[in-house]
C-alpha cells in the first residue's frame, strides 16, 4: 500500500469514525451471537478495525478481541484505548496472521470495497480458514448499485450483492448457512460521490423524520421488488453473514 493510500486511511478515520455509535456496532455483535453454532464463543477478530469502535463496543462482554488495521491513526487510537490491534495491510497472498480455526467471529465491516476483487476473493478464503467450526463471519460493504458509494474515490471495488453471495457460495463445502442483511437504496444514493449529501443524509442526518419516512418507503419498495422479481438491484449494501461448517 502506497503512502497516498495510507494518508487517505488516516483522513477518513478522523472524519467518519470518531463519532461512531457503539450501539450500532453491538447490533453487528448481536447478529453473530444469534448465528453462532460452535461450542464456546470466545475469540473475535475485526479486520480493518479502524479506531477500534466495534472492539470497544463488545469489550464489556469479556471475549478475547483482536484487531487488524492499516492506518497509523487507527493503530494510535486503538493503542490509546488499550485495544489489541496489529498493523496489517490486505494484500493478495498475504495470510491473516492467525492459526486455522482460531476465531468464533470474524468481522469485515466496510473494508472489502477498499481492495480489488482478487484480493477480496483471497480474504474470503482466509476468513474461512481462521474461523472455527460453527463460527460466524460478517462482511458488510457498499453495493455496486449504490452510486454515491461506488463513485467514492477511496473505494476500489464495490461488489453487487448477488456477486458477493455467489463468491461466498463457491466455498459451500465449508459453509453451513448464508444470510443477507437488506439495506434499501434511498434517493440521495443515486448521485455521484458528494460529501454534502453524505453528511446531510448519512453521517449527521439533518432531517431525521424525513429520513425515516424515506428509509421506510425504500424498504417497502425493495421488499416488493425482491418478492416479485428476486432482485437485489435496489440494495444499497452487500451485507452477508455466514457460518462455517
Amino acid at each position: 500500500m502506497n503512502m497516498e493510500s495510507k494518508g487517505i486511511l488516516n483522513t477518513k478515520l478522523k472524519d467518519y469514525y470518531e463519532d461512531g455509535s457503539l450501539i450500532g456496532y453491538r447490533q453487528i455483535f448481536r447478529e453473530a451471537v444469534m448465528l453462532y453454532e460452535g461450542k464456546n464463543f470466545s475469540k473475535i477478530l475485526d479486520i480493518g478495525c479502524g479506531i477500534g469502535s466495534f472492539i470497544e463496543a463488545v469489550t464489556p462482554f469479556g471475549y478475547d478481541n483482536y484487531g487488524l488495521e492499516a492506518s497509523e491513526y487507527g493503530l494510535k487510537r486503538c493503542k490509546e484505548k488499550g485495544i489489541n490491534c496489529s498493523s496489517f495491510f490486505l494484500q493478495k497472498n498475504t495470510p491473516l496472521p492467525f492459526n486455522d480455526n482460531f476465531f468464533s467471529l470474524v468481522v469485515m465491516n466496510q473494508v472489502i470495497e477498499h481492495v480489488d476483487k482478487p484480493t477480496g476473493q483471497y480474504y474470503i478464503k482466509e476468513i474461512l480458514r481462521v474461523l472455527e467450526p460453527g463460527g460466524v463471519a460478517i462482511i458488510k460493504s457498499p453495493s455496486a448499485y449504490c452510486k454515491i458509494w461506488r463513485t467514492d474515490p477511496h473505494h476500489v471495488y464495490c461488489w453487487k450483492p448477488n456477486e458477493l453471495k455467489d463468491e461466498i457460495k463457491k466455498h459451500s463445502n465449508s459453509i453451513k448457512k448464508i444470510t443477507q442483511h437488506r439495506v434499501a437504496l434511498e434517493p440521495w444514493m443515486f448521485q455521484n460521490y458528494n460529501e454534502k449529501a453524505i453528511n446531510r443524509w448519512h453521517k449527521n442526518v439533518q432531517h431525521p423524520i424525513l429520513k425515516e419516512m424515506i428509509s421506510n418507503f425504500a424498504f417497502i419498495i425493495d421488499k416488493i421488488a425482491f418478492r416479485l422479481f428476486k432482485t437485489n438491484r435496489l440494495q444499497a449494501a452487500a451485507n452477508f453473514n455466514f457460518v462455517k461448517k
